[in-house]
């Protein structure tokens, strides 16, 4: 199977942590699998450091730079310098293997065979632990039965139904959801890059049960959590 990643693969993203979007975005600020002057194909390099591929310029792709700042402010930031298992075992895919920027608001495309059935080729690949959706009707993509079905054929039954949190804020409230399996866990957040007024500060209301998720991930996954 041809990876829809946009990094290198690492022995650690077998049962890690898998960052999954719609689809690869356009324009040159978020060319995540575009070509730049300064791309180098044989960089090895994680999500935190797709610099060392793409050049400078991935460092200021809103998309990547979104969720970094989302892990420091839930307190698991990513060593770009000097990646270990944590930032190795995480694997950055999209729902579609399309690009399109912000898939002209036609979310049907996401229950297609050809779309769906990429996301769960990915998830057959990697096996993750613990899957965040970036994109608020990803969790509901993911409960289109013949989708469920597969999902649930390599994570295992769902052990608790999706459950929509919106925290109490003067700020521009979002829904963020959660849903488990035997074998994973699953986060659904609003996408980073373009949902309008969301702030950092509302994601940070989410630190405990998004950081108490990552701090159970990273502690199943070696002894002392690295």
């Amino acid at each position: 199977m041809a990876l829809n990643i946009a990094h290198s693969e690492f022995p650690e993203q077998q049962g890690g942590l898998m960052i999954c979007g719609y689809e690869w975005g356009g324009g040159d600020e978020e060319a995540q699998g575009g070509s730049e002057p300064h791309m180098d194909e044989a960089a090895i390099c994680t999500f935190a450091n797709k610099d060392l591929r793409y050049g400078p310029a991935a460092l200021r792709w809103p998309y990547d730079r979104r969720i970094r700042k989302w892990f420091e402010i839930w307190g698991h930031p990513l060593n770009r310098d000097y990646p270990g298992d944590f930032e190795k075992s995480i694997v950055q895919t999209n729902w579609c293997n399309s690009q399109n920027p912000r898939m002209d608001g036609d979310y049907t495309a996401l229950r297609a065979p050809t779309q769906s059935n990429n996301f769960l080729n990915h998830v057959k690949h990697f096996a993750p632990r613990l899957l965040l959706l970036m994109g608020s009707r990803l969790i509901d993509a993911l409960q289109h039965p013949p989708t469920l079905e597969g999902f649930e054929s390599i994570a295992g039954r769902c052990t608790s139904p999706p459950q929509i949190v919106q925290k109490p804020s003067t700020l521009r409230r979002f829904k963020i959801g959660f849903q488990a399996f035997e074998r994973c866990d699953v986060v659904c957040l609003p996408h980073p890059s373009s949902s309008h007024g969301l702030s950092d500060d509302y994601i940070a209301l989410f630190n405990e049960e998004i950081g108490q998720r990552l701090a159970d991930y990273r502690l199943a996954r070696t002894p002392t959590g690295a």
